[in-house]
């Protein structure tokens, strides 16, 4: 980009050409008050609140800095008298336009248009309150939207279209009249949300607000904790919002790769609303057929005698792919040595990863995308968001190869069986940056495609679980073989139920020790327990589908006398000796 010299508030800077005057601003410090900017969206200055003043042969006209391209030799004043009234009286009105009384709102303390309001210094509006009375939508799982506190920025339209692809959220009336409104104004619980909580993450006020977080306090109270969602491959940034050593909310990190602030339901908000299992906090051992409470001590003594005595060839181990690089691999070299090769994963047999896998990054420049046995508005969604948005921003094409109607097949350019890939291979000669995204389902289509498209088109594996690709690596992707297990090791920390396959197996096993953050659903196996921490508990590394290193972080102390998934194996090794 070449270089521009602007004059700004009578200091000459420099800027790259094709930015706006908003831009280079920023880019050299001058502040400039903004509401309907949101960085990353694209920009409309509907809320008038960055308008400048701009120098010119015919006088000194106005505009908004957020639209408004700045050119070479430009003479631009950010922060008169005259634009200070503009701005307090367009603030004025926005409060009058709505029931903007902040201390009944849940989002007061945690609001830009109030932190406008005291920027400004109002204390009183001059205008008469119209108070329209829009009607709340409450019929959202997770979000509640309140038009009264609406200040039509359109953040969340542009969202939900530009940056999850689900053009969900429309503007329906004019003046007014005008409100955000789902589908055709459909109650926002029965629309096509996908619940990604995007629109949620950009809106300034408390139009659109957390059911789970509301009355739970103002910034300055919260903690915030970069970390990674541990729900699936992809790996994606979070900001993990955190008081009295609970997490009130998960927001994706904007300045994160590869998701750079995208989360699905299933990252911000199911690990806060959906999980009812009662937490597990002392050892449990099997006594007449009940579990019981014991301590650490007398359970792992237990336990070492029972696997001392055992016959190594009957001793099975399985881990979740939720657990942490560290863990694995710990896992793996405890049970090793001790002559145990019986060893997999509870989410079952998992394929090695291929090479030279794309990134998820190379989405957002594909101009054919190919999916390929897996439903991606189901399983990693995020990438699925990269999909929907390219064919809807960049119109890039989209083929699906599946047997099953997945949720993309809508929005397909074409929807194709397995037997059919070679129209895929032909369509695809037209694109220049075609990406072929696959799972575990596809089958000799994918063979096909790449002997086909090989040096053409870019292949990313839709790795199922958390951490299989590490699991791979220390080599605990084999198949489990349950007639062979009579002593079972699971380690499942906070997992779901696994395939109803693998708790028959494990019901058929002489003995069964399970960590597990919750004795549901393993009571009805398990001859012990052992209480281990949750997502929000660990620290350590995942491996993540493009083969990425990603870090995580700890955000709440577990409970007093919940151990780690490694400390539990060291204790475990200690009492071995």
């Amino acid at each position: 980009m070449a270089e521009i010299t602007l004059t700004i508030d009578d200091k000459i800077v420099k800027a790259s050409e094709g930015d706006t005057i908003l831009k280079a601003c920023e880019k050299n410090g001058f502040k400039i008050p903004t509401l309907c900017h949101f960085e990353g969206l694209t920009d409309i200055g509907s809320c008038r609140m960055c308008i400048v003043e701009i120098e010119g042969s015919r006088g000194t006209t106005i505009d908004t800095a957020c639209t408004k391209q700045a050119i070479n030799g430009m003479v631009i004043k950010t922060n008169t008298d005259r634009l200070k009234e503009m701005r307090k009286a367009t603030l004025e009105l926005l409060f009058a336009e709505g029931n903007h009384f902040c201390m009944y709102c849940v989002a007061s303390g945690n609001c830009e248009l109030q932190d406008l309001a005291y920027m400004f210094g109002i204390d009183h509006v001059r205008w008469v309150a119209r108070h329209p009375r829009r009607e709340i939508d409450a019929t959202h799982k997770y979000l509640v939207m309140d038009r009264d506190r609406c200040i039509l920025c359109y953040r969340c339209v542009r969202a939900c279209e530009e940056m999850v692809g689900n053009n969900t959220l429309a503007i329906y009336g004019r003046g007014f009249r005008a409100k955000i409104i789902a589908d055709l104004n459909k109650p926002w619980g029965k629309s096509s949300c996908i619940s990604a909580g995007a629109c949620l993450q950009v809106c300034p006020t408390g139009a659109i607000s957390d059911r789970h977080i509301a009355y739970t306090g103002r910034r300055e109270q919260f903690k915030r904790i970069k970390s990674s969602c541990l729900f699936c491959s992809v790996g994606c940034g979070t900001e993990l919002v955190v008081r009295n050593n609970h997490v009130l909310k998960i927001e994706g990190d904007w300045s994160a790769i590869p998701n750079k602030g995208l989360l699905c339901a299933v990252g911000r908000f199911e690990p806060l609303y959906d999980e009812k299992r009662k937490r597990l906090k002392v050892p449990l051992v099997k006594c007449n057929g009940k579990l019981e409470e014991t301590n650490w001590d007398d359970a792992l003594n237990l336990l070492a005698g029972k696997l001392k005595n055992s016959n190594k060839a009957e001793v099975g181990a399985l881990i979740t792919t939720r657990a942490t690089n560290e863990a694995m691999k710990f896992f793996s070299d405890f049970f090793r040595e001790m002559g145990v090769e019986n060893l997999g994963c509870l989410e079952g047999h998992i394929p090695v990863p291929p090479e030279n896998q794309a990134n998820i990054t190379d989405l957002d420049e594909a101009d054919m995308f190919i999916v390929v046995g897996t439903n991606l508005t189901k399983d990693h969604q995020v990438v699925g968001f990269l999909v929907k948005r390219g064919t809807s921003k960049r119109w890039s094409w989209l083929i699906v190869v599946d047997q099953e109607e997945t949720g993309l097949v809508a929005l397909a350019n074409r929807w194709l069986q397995p037997d059919q890939v070679s129209e895929a291979i032909r369509l695809s000669a037209a694109a220049i940056k075609p990406v072929v995204i696959y799972g575990n389902r596809a089958g000799e289509e994918l063979s096909v495609l790449r002997r086909e498209l090989s040096g053409k088109a870019k292949f990313l594996w839709m790795a199922p679980g958390t951490n299989s690709l590490m699991a791979s690596t220390v080599g605990l992707n084999g198949k489990f073989n349950p007639q062979k297990a009579k002593f079972v090791y699971v380690l499942a920390g906070d997992a779901g139920k696994p395939d109803e396959s693998i708790m028959t197996q494990l019901k058929d096993a002489y003995f069964v020790v399970v960590q597990s953050s919750y004795a549901e659903p393993w009571a009805e196996v398990a001859d012990y327990i052992l209480p281990t921490v949750t997502w929000a508990e660990k620290e350590g590394t995942i491996t993540n589908l493009e083969n990425r290193i990603i870090k995580f972080s700890k955000a709440i102390q577990p409970p007093v006398g919940v151990k780690t998934e490694t400390e539990i194996l060291e204790a475990f090794k200690e009492k071995l000796r």
